[in-house]
């Protein structure tokens, strides 16, 4: 009979790692529910054959919101709304998740205490806000708010993936035909140029060639060791705000970091705080959601400038990190008493701002991507040509 290594959560959400012997999952998971256990991962001992609850996409995030938040808000009781959600949706990741929802649902946790249950499946803000709208009774409104937010989330992120298509195909298109070019064409002329004297580009380009015929999967095997390393680097928080903090440096990337980050901030905090959850509490949760450490750093400063009696408006402006309008928009908010619907349009205004920025940076990158291709590739095409007119020159 195999041994199972498990991990998993009891009612409280004490978690609780073990191993036990069960003759399939099915058993095993059987009789951690009668002790009250909740499984989220296990597997067998010296073996590979594991469970992880399904991944969920960031893009089903919007309508399980929605949808529950409509239910729950005509009086549907929570374990018939996922039910009926479960029922309803073709998402088989989406439909694995309800039911272990449902199956948590039944067995007395809460929804708060079902996601979190599930480790690594919903986004730690969903889970917090979650709990927020079960202690204040606003479960529904909360949920649509969450659907908002991840709405505009889903199409910023799109609008970045459509914006760099382009340009990315045109990297990859340029870096393939200077490989094929140097590693397949140049090496047929090789043969026909050995007793020619060659320009200086020409033997420039066939010692690339030849480095890179002889030595190509040590390259690749150095670059794959790079990225590895600086991947890791990445990891360490001393070098990761670093690394942030340049990016902001950085003349047209910086600004378009900035305008993202701009409604990125406007959007959460104003979800936040319109559910209810203070001022400090909401700055604090929105710099951990930012998934950028430079800025979470710097809404770390600004709750301690708030803890000493500062407005929002003057912390976020002693930051020098987001636009100058945003702050005025903050300013007659805090006159005005309407911070939540103030930061509500700040965010979507900013959501066009990052557009339009994305499209100015592709417009300005575009010319400048097509110039490298044309002097890599035309460089290799003369370092080609040049001795060939040469040689057909001299024969004339």
């Amino acid at each position: 009979m195999p041994r199972y290594r498990y991990k998993a959560k009891t009612i409280e959400g004490k978690a609780v790692r073990g191993t036990k012997e069960a003759a399939e999952p099915r058993y095993l998971l059987a009789c951690l529910k009668e002790k009250g256990l909740y499984c989220y991962e296990y597997h067998i001992e010296n073996m590979e054959q594991s469970f992880r609850p399904p991944v969920l996409r960031r893009k089903a995030l919007p309508p399980f919101c929605k949808q529950l938040s409509a239910m729950l808000g005509a009086g549907v009781a929570l374990s018939k709304a996922l039910e009926v959600s479960h029922e309803a949706t073709e998402d088989k990741a989406l439909k694995e998740i309800l039911l272990c929802l449902i199956e948590h649902i039944h067995k007395g946790m809460t929804l708060s205490e079902a996601m979190e249950c599930m480790e690594g499946v919903f986004p730690n803000l969903l889970v917090y806000m979650v709990s927020t709208g079960e202690s204040s009774g606003r479960l529904d409104e909360i949920l649509g708010r969450m659907a908002e937010y991840y709405r505009r989330e889903e199409e910023l992120r799109g609008k970045v993936r459509i914006a760099m298509i382009y340009p990315v195909i045109l990297l990859g298109v340029t870096i393939g035909a200077a490989i094929f070019m140097l590693t397949t064409v140049l090496p047929q002329f090789a043969s026909m140029l050995e007793e020619q004297e060659l320009p200086l580009l020409t033997c420039v380009m066939m010692g690339v060639s030849f480095s890179l015929r002889s030595h190509g999967a040590l390259y690749c095997l150095l670059l794959l060791i790079l990225l590895a390393m600086v991947m890791g680097a990445l990891t360490m928080p001393y070098i990761r705000l670093r690394a942030d903090r340049a990016l902001f440096r950085l003349p047209i990337v910086g600004n378009l970091l900035r305008t993202i980050d701009t409604s990125r901030f406007s959007s959460a905090f104003a979800v936040l705080y319109g559910s209810g959850i203070g001022i400090l509490e909401a700055i604090h949760t929105t710099g951990k959601v930012m998934g950028n450490s430079y800025v979470e750093q710097c809404l770390e400063e600004a709750g301690e400038n708030l803890k000493k009696g500062e407005m929002l408006s003057q912390a976020l402006k002693r930051l020098d990190l987001f636009h100058p309008v945003l702050i005025s928009m903050v300013v007659a908010g805090e006159e005005s008493g309407s911070l939540e619907e103030v930061l509500e349009d700040a965010g979507g205004y900013y959501e066009g701002e990052a557009a339009r920025a994305i499209g100015q940076m592709i417009a300005l990158l575009e010319p400048v991507m097509i110039l490298v291709m044309a002097l890599i590739v035309g460089s290799i095409v003369m370092a080609i040509m040049m001795p060939v007119f040469t040689m057909y020159t001299s024969m004339l």
